[in-house]
């Protein structure tokens, strides 16, 4: 008799692995919306990283998705982007209390990068300002191959202020990304250029501040192809979680060069063109990391995460809303009830 399972047991037991991969999200997603998050930290993921580390590029490789791309500030308030699989691709922008623009032609998603930018300004302004920290840009985001998944964008960590900039965008920006970090229930999604000094990379020191353990910390190596003869050993290091280890350890993504960008090749090729990259490359021959290599290796890994997280967190986050309700109730009984009689 054979062990082996068959095509439509298997087909069965992926069904049901999205079905509760989509409903638990999808709780969570719902907690969001009715604004728990403003009372009582709630799992999430958030992608945080210097300005131009490639975070932007990492959400479209993993989304499918343009973002606004420009040099200085151009992430200024946080972008939801909640995505899941379904039959036909469908894409909604929206800022809380607003009508959402709608996509359904796949060929028109280029219309989401200049929505973000109209967006940004209505919430931010125009300038070098920031919107508030619970203030957002969401994208419903559905199709054939999107993933289970739902992460936020963060500003770009500011090293220097140029001309023109508010002389408070550094602090904005740090109190910004701290009020996520701070968050037990946050994983942080560190993007880092493969071609710095990844030992002093200053996202990875401010979440190890919060998270000493690396237990909900996951790092993603960019610009592989851009790691100079000689530094690759450090890489290599980092990549098999030995330097600055972490509970999940390292993913390491080759995203769209500027070149790629000026002959506008699309987001699919672009996937095409990371696996091309990685089978030549030294880093594929590095045993037990082939499933560290790549956007959907990285999709698969955060959806797992994020789910795990949010099952963890379900029976606690039911007691604070119990008690939540509890205190409110207290308050209620000792105003009284009703609505007085006399002015």
């Amino acid at each position: 008799m054979s062990n082996s399972s068959s095509p439509s047991s298997m087909n069965n037991t992926v069904h049901m692995m999205r079905e509760r991969t989509r409903a638990v999200i999808d709780l969570v997603d719902y907690l969001r919306k009715i604004g728990l998050h403003k009372k009582i930290p709630i799992p999430q993921i958030a992608v945080m990283g210097d300005q131009s580390s490639g975070k932007s590029s990492v959400l479209e490789a993993i989304s499918g998705i343009p973002f606004p791309r420009g040099s200085g500030l151009v992430t200024r308030c946080p972008t939801m982007v909640i995505m899941s699989q379904g039959c036909s691709w469908k894409a909604e922008i929206s800022i809380q209390d607003s009508d959402p623009l709608v996509i359904e032609n796949e060929n028109e998603k280029e219309k989401i990068s200049e929505h973000i930018t109209k967006l940004t300004n209505e919430l931010a302004g125009d300038g070098n300002d920031f919107a508030g920290e619970n203030e957002f840009i969401e994208i419903k985001l559905r199709g054939p191959d999107v993933p289970d998944l739902t992460i936020i964008d963060l500003p770009g960590i500011v090293r220097t202020i140029v001309d023109g900039q508010n002389k408070n965008v550094m602090e904005q920006v740090q109190n910004m990304l701290s009020h996520y970090l701070k968050q037990t229930r946050t994983v942080v999604l560190a993007v880092i250029p493969a071609n710095v000094d990844i030992a002093t990379s200053e996202i990875l020191e401010k979440a190890n501040q919060v998270d000493p353990e690396g237990e909900r910390t996951v790092g993603v190596l960019t610009k592989p192809d851009l790691v100079d003869k000689g530094a690759e050993e450090e890489v290599r290091q980092v990549l098999m979680n030995r330097s600055k280890p972490l509970k999940h350890g390292y993913f390491m993504l080759k995203n769209r060069s500027q070149a790629n960008l000026d002959s506008q090749m699309s987001i699919e090729d672009s996937r095409k063109d990371e696996m091309a990259y990685f089978k030549k490359s030294e880093y594929h021959s590095i045993p037990g990391i082939q499933d560290k290599l790549g956007v959907e290796a990285l999709s698969t890994a955060l959806t797992e995460i994020l789910v795990k997280r949010i099952e963890v967190a379900i029976p606690t986050l039911s007691k604070e809303v119990d008690k939540m309700l509890e205190d409110a109730n207290g308050e209620l009984q000792e105003l009284g009830y009703g609505s007085p009689e006399t002015l």
